[in-house]
């Protein structure tokens, strides 16, 4: 395997740089390609990580820097490119943190993943058929809205404890919000909450469950008891190794698979 920071270029003679994070399987390939959409703590180790480990998983694995302003020059005005230092906040920054996803409008997000999704697709180690899309907390709110905006290039999705997805971005009347937009989703979602997340209240994981199904969309959403917001992220206090092992091995599968099934209701995760 091999990774490391690149640019998602636009073009070849007035570069806008989308930085990214790419992690590469060993082998000749190609490999089944999926997006990992960083929380509000940005583009940090633990997301690279994330990445990696999808690298060792068999993926090939591309984390755009949601957060990082573009920049344009010539190529032809340097000898080489260097990216800008790509944003993301300490675990110590939480208010900054939420409040720098809070201000992440949806354009933007769109614009970043749009970039990546055709950077993806012209990568000879990467296989054509659709791209899955693997979010946790404010990235599972843009993986949701991701597959709901480009139905043709999305494969699967799986949104760990998304965050907002009844709540307009940035808010204001005349914005849709995620849900609003559910009636374009194609591609099969797998959706995991813990049960002890007072960040997202019970109104909101039910009002998706609701909207998904009255759609007839093909999706599990789940509810994972003993476990709160971030119960993924091995760094912090709020991790849960059953919680975060369940939903390893199942976004794994759908993931492979690109079917996450249909269902009636949420279902609990025994712990």
């Amino acid at each position: 395997m091999h990774s490391g920071m690149i640019d998602m270029e636009s073009n070849t003679t007035l570069v806008q740089c989308y930085p990214a994070h790419e992690a590469v399987p060993a082998g000749e390939g190609p490999f089944p390609p999926v997006l990992i959409l960083h929380d509000r703590f940005g583009l940090n180790p633990q997301t690279r990580n994330l990445a990696n480990r999808f690298a060792r998983a068999g993926f090939y694995s591309l984390a755009p820097d949601l957060y990082c302003a573009p920049s344009r020059f010539s190529l032809e005005a340097s000898d080489s490119f260097h990216p800008p230092h790509a944003t993301s906040f300490g675990y110590d920054e939480e208010i900054a943190a939420r409040d720098r996803a809070m201000t992440l409008t949806d354009e933007r997000a769109a614009a970043v993943v749009n970039q990546a999704l055709a950077y993806v697709a012209g990568r000879s180690r990467a296989r054509s058929g659709g791209v899955g899309l693997f979010g946790l907390g404010a990235g599972g709110r843009t993986a949701f809205l991701s597959a709901c905006l480009f139905p043709d290039a999305v494969r699967a999705g799986v949104c760990l404890y998304p965050d907002g997805l009844a709540v307009a971005r940035p808010g204001g009347e005349g914005h849709p919000t995620p849900l609003d937009r559910a009636d374009a989703l194609a591609a099969p979602l797998l959706i995991i909450y813990g049960q002890l997340d007072s960040s997202i209240r019970p109104e909101e994981r039910e009002a998706t469950r609701r909207r998904l199904a009255d759609l007839g969309k093909a999706f599990r959403l789940e509810v994972v008891p003993g476990a709160g917001h971030d119960f993924f992220c091995d760094d912090r206090d709020t991790y849960r190794i059953r919680a975060s092992t369940v939903a390893w091995e199942e976004a794994l599968s759908v993931l492979r698979r690109g079917d996450a099934g249909a269902e009636g209701g949420p279902t609990n995760v025994k712990p």
